[in-house]
């Protein structure tokens, strides 16, 4: 997720984060699905072996990699550990457009999220 600390925050972040973390179950299953069809061609013998492992790693192959994509936009929306939220107190200090920034996700009644975080760090390594 990408974040410009110039702009107005998100205000979608808790749907979108409800979004994926709705989504990620069904891959799981799908992915879950593909392991039993592996496991049945393993200890039973079928005539259509060739099409069932072909239809196997499809289903497994394909929401795999939506998994993953997924994951990495869910670890963006991550809540902040107390260790981070002194850094951010920090970086407050640092620079008035962060200090701005978190009065206005303040006004927004929801707390900071790591690609957040990360856009701060990233913004203080510059200065």
């Amino acid at each position: 997720m990408y974040i410009n600390i110039t702009q107005d925050p998100p205000t979608d972040v808790l749907e979108i984060k409800k979004k994926y973390l709705r989504i990620i179950p069904y891959l799981l299953a799908l992915i879950f699905s593909a392991i039993l069809l592996a496991l049945f061609l393993v200890f039973f013998d079928s005539a259509h072996a060739d099409l069932i492992e072909n239809i196997a790693l499809a289903v497994f192959v394909g929401p795999g990699l939506a998994f993953f994509y997924f994951a990495e936009k869910l670890h963006d929306h991550k809540t902040l550990s107390p260790k981070q939220e002194k850094e951010i107190e920090e970086f407050c200090r640092q620079d008035h457009l962060i200090a701005a920034y978190c009065t206005k996700v303040a006004g927004l009644n929801r707390k900071l999220i790591k690609a957040e975080y990360d856009a701060f760090k990233a913004r203080i390594e510059d200065l």
